[in-house]
């Protein structure tokens, strides 16, 4: 007996020691922050550069993303690693370009150039012996005409003699032409009413489609004006626009350092950007840093963004609203989808 609780003894402290393991790596997802920096200048001469890094655990995950026209060949290249594991695609350096050809082109090429190197050969003559005849080409004989027998023409007429089409042409031929004639009239007649007809129905129709979808458009105006303007409605979007602002405020960068030069060379239109930049001025504070030139049309300068994002804030936020049976009432409101069981 005693064995037998000893050994459960030993497994209860080993399942405590690994949901002790498991709420440890659940509070450290939560509550480590995510950590992001973004770095680059914008020289006055050469091509501009940029990274961004996003760190978590002390780099035990980590993201970069690099900006460089000059340097990379698609000015983008990115690394991800878990663990100093790196897990990329394979990017190749910038290279000038070259005319590059594939295995059949080249394997043309060579046997062209074989061809054009070897001579050609000199064509054999023929020995005298071995010439062949020449065969005599004959004649057609031309068929002896029997006297007093006439041969007709091409036309199938004989000399002297009247055409077949005129000998098999009845009198009545006239009137079946002159009434075939006002049978076209008619049916053209009849088939351009028939079409304006068509045409006018067509008109019809379009212009009572179009109605119709004014008045879908005004009834679903109505419908959601009238639902937007309930008090359970206003009540959900305040807490959504409230969520959402605490989301972006712990979301924005903690340390902003950006100093920029700018210039547009005209006076006007950089008056307008440091118009801009004083209206912002509440917001981003002595952070953003903007020196005008009005002489010349330049922009020059570096910045560094940091910041960091806690997975616990989001998760919080996020449950906040979808939990809330007030939202999902809402939602189906706005999808006009049918109330059931009072939800």
């Amino acid at each position: 007996m005693g064995v037998v609780i000893s050994i459960l003894k030993i497994l209860g402290i080993i399942l405590l020691v690994i949901l002790a393991v498991l709420i440890l790596a659940l509070l450290v997802v939560l509550f480590v922050p995510v950590r992001y920096r973004a770095k680059g200048e914008v020289p006055a001469e050469g091509n501009p550069h940029g990274i961004v890094r996003v760190t978590w655990l002390l780099h035990l995950a980590s993201f970069r993303l690099e900006y460089d026209s000059g340097k990379y060949e698609n000015s983008f290249h990115w690394d991800f690693r878990i663990l100093g594991i790196p897990f990329r695609l394979k990017q190749r350096a910038a290279v000038p370009k070259k005319k590059t050809e594939t295995a059949e082109e080249e394997a043309e090429t060579a046997i062209t150039e074989k061809t054009e190197g070897k001579e050609k050969p000199e064509g054999k003559e023929k020995p005298e012996g071995k010439e062949k005849p020449a065969v005599p080409v004959q004649t057609p004989k031309e068929e002896p005409q029997v006297s007093g027998q006439k041969r007709p023409d091409e036309a199938g007429t004989v000399p002297g003699g009247e055409s077949r089409t005129e000998q098999t042409k009845d009198s009545g031929g006239w009137e079946k032409e002159k009434a075939s004639f006002f049978t076209r009239i008619c049916n053209k007649i009849h088939s351009f009413f028939d079409n304006l007809k068509k045409s006018f129905q067509n008109i019809r129709y379009t212009i009572t489609r179009l109605c119709d979808k004014i008045k879908r458009i005004l009834d679903n105006l109505e419908y959601y004006r009238d639902i937007l303007s309930r008090k359970d409605s206003l009540l959900v979007m305040g807490k959504v626009k409230g969520q959402a602002g605490r989301l972006l405020k712990h979301a924005l960068p903690q340390k902003t350092n950006v100093n920029f030069i700018v210039g547009t060379g005209d006076p006007a239109s950089t008056a307008q950007i440091l118009a801009i930049h004083g209206i912002l001025y509440p917001v981003i504070g002595e952070t953003v840093h903007i020196s005008p030139d009005f002489e010349e049309a330049r922009l020059e300068g570096d910045f560094d963004i940091r910041g960091r994002v806690r997975i616990a804030v989001v998760l919080d936020v996020v449950l906040r609203i979808i939990l809330d049976k007030k939202t999902w009432r809402f939602i189906r409101q706005l999808k006009k989808e049918e109330m059931t069981n009072g939800r």
